[in-house]
């Protein structure tokens, strides 16, 4: 997504523009400003109006640039909201900055235009000084007037321009993150349903119908919960982080009386953090299952999984203790979480390894 603050124009929007409003400008202002208009006058003046059209284009262009610096400044120090929340002070601002352009443009054309006329009817550029009759100031202030009502009108137009491709980032992102969602349910019937994991698991159930039969019940009744979980839950974009604990803690178990006592999970979340904020469903789980498949663990040696709140990111960190011979793996669970959070919010999952330490930061949805 594209924040308000980085949201600007292209080059070839901008000239779009400029050269539309240099097209309706400058005839506006030939029509205030020349009473009578003969085919020798034309004929005359036409390489005139000619560096007027390219001119006005220039300040056009030069206008739009204004503006997205301004919105620039206004969204980084008063927040993104801003022309939306105060758009009337917003306004009055480019109303104030167009009033202020338009006179310094007013005042330093006609010197450029006395400038060009001299330089046409002596064909030569050395006309210095410049000999100006002076402007009425009723022809001052319609020059003036005429020009800010373009220009703000120019406002208006890239306004909705940046609008309206918002609106169709929005549309994008949206059918993106739907096709994501099919991809990631289909991903977690393949993954994390996976004819490994339920071997594993069915295993360990055979081993514990024949020693304990009061723990396999329960191991049935987790594991049905774990995947009724996968398979409602998966299909949504978000999730309260106190629901997705809650399946960690089933998951949990499952891998504990498989591994026993030969993996660790460690949870420092408050009940506040756990009710605040959501993550994308199954986060947890595919980073705790990442990490099992990829790092050795014995009963000397236990794996610790760690899981935190670091300001607004969610962190999960183990020791690398890399698998001489890891068990195989698709790895498209991580690159599936950094997708969906990539559609669903401008910050990234940041993923590293440093200090013998592998961890994963998940930017926290409110």
């Amino acid at each position: 997504m594209q924040s308000r603050i980085t949201s600007r124009l292209t080059n070839r929007q901008k000239w779009e523009l400029g050269l539309g409003f240099a097209v309706i400008y400058v005839p506006i202002r030939i029509y205030m400003n020349v009473l009578e208009i003969d085919l020798p006058t034309f004929w005359h003046r036409l390489p005139l109006w000619t560096m007027e059209v390219v001119f006005s284009i220039a300040f056009f262009i030069l206008w739009i640039n204004v503006i997205e610096w301004l919105q620039y400044v206004t969204s980084r120090f008063l927040g993104e909201d801003f022309p939306d929340r105060f758009r009337v002070v917003n306004q009055a601002i480019m109303l104030v900055v167009a009033i202020a352009l338009a006179m310094v443009f007013n005042h330093w054309y006609r010197y450029l235009w006395h400038w060009m006329e001299a330089v046409f009817e002596k064909g030569s550029f050395d006309v210095l000084p410049i000999t100006m009759n002076k402007t009425p100031v009723l022809k001052q202030r319609a020059n003036t007037s005429i020009t800010v009502l373009a220009l703000m009108a120019e406002y208006y137009l890239a306004a909705n321009k940046r609008v309206y491709e918002r609106l169709q980032r929005v549309v994008i992102n949206e059918e993106r993150l739907q096709k994501e969602n099919a991809t990631a349910n289909f991903n977690a019937l393949k993954n994390q349903v996976s004819p490994h994991f339920l071997f594993n698991n069915f295993s360990v159930l055979t081993t514990l119908v024949e020693t304990n039969q009061e723990l396999s019940v329960k191991f049935i009744n987790q594991l049905s919960k774990a995947y009724r979980y996968i398979l409602e839950k998966s299909v949504y974009d978000s999730i309260k982080l106190a629901t997705e604990i809650e399946f960690l803690e089933t998951y949990m178990f499952l891998l504990m009386i498989r591994f026993e006592n030969k993996l660790s999970l460690d949870i420092r979340i408050s009940g506040q953090e756990k009710d605040k904020y959501s993550i994308v469903p199954l986060t947890l789980q595919l980073l705790v299952e990442n990490a099992v498949k990829h790092n050795r663990m014995s009963a000397s040696n236990p794996l610790l999984i760690t899981i935190g709140v670091e300001g607004d990111y969610l962190v999960i960190s183990n020791p690398l203790q890399v698998r001489e011979l890891p068990e195989s793996s698709t790895r498209l669970g991580l690159q599936n979480i950094v997708n969906r959070y990539k559609l669903l919010i401008d910050k990234p999952v940041m993923v590293d390894k440093t200090d013998g330490c592998f961890t994963v930061k998940v930017p926290l949805l409110s």
